[in-house]
């Protein structure tokens, strides 16, 4: 709370992740995922439906080695996969509910009584459409491969999630691929989730 009402920010460095996977065709293709961090901002609408930070992340592919048949393309890709535990994205709707009518009591007591009256009451209500959240994936952007090396970084992208109730989690992936004549092969890296 502190962070939202000074405008602050706060920000979290994410492990860097490495893999190699060995293709049929003798070669060695590896992704890299680094240099990723989250920094967080409170939302310009002030609502606790929006979450908004800013996200900076690096990727490489690289291919080694000395396979038995050429690459005929190849290419990196990395994003964000993005989770919103609540979707409101059906919005409020505020109302007001009016109550008007007889009433009539009875009292059992030591001195019987009957009391008749009118009653009138005005009740505010709120209400939404509570859906579950999903999953959804964005890329970043794909590099082809055009040599044994190729890299994408993105510094500073505006990760920004509208109409989500309750906790919005992110996390990174990078996704190598490369094609030869006689087989296709991707390998990929993610990211340990992280809040937004």
């Amino acid at each position: 709370m502190l962070a939202l009402s000074s405008g602050t920010s706060w920000a979290d460095s994410v492990p860097d992740k490495n893999r190699v996977a060995d293709t049929d065709d003798s070669w060695h293709l590896s992704v890299t995922k680094t240099s990723e961090t989250l920094d967080r901002y409170p939302n310009l609408a002030a609502t606790m439906f929006t979450r908004e930070g800013f996200v900076a992340l690096k990727a490489v592919a690289e291919v080694t080695g000395t396979g038995t048949q050429p690459i005929t393309s190849g290419a990196v890709t990395l994003g964000y996969q993005i989770g919103c535990q609540v979707d409101v994205s059906t919005g409020l709707t505020l109302g007001l509910g009016f109550s008007v009518g007889p009433n009539a009591s009875v009292t059992v007591s030591q001195f019987p009584a009957v009391t008749l009256g009118a009653n009138a009451s005005v009740s505010p209500n709120i209400s939404t459409t509570v859906k579950p959240g999903g999953i959804t994936t964005v890329e970043f952007g794909t590099k082809p491969l055009a040599g044994a090396r190729a890299s994408i970084t993105a510094d500073q992208v505006e990760v920004k999630i509208d109409a989500c109730m309750g906790p919005v989690t992110l996390r990174s992936f990078v996704t190598a691929r490369i094609s030869t004549p006689t087989a296709d092969n991707s390998v990929s890296v993610y990211g340990d989730p992280i809040w937004l």
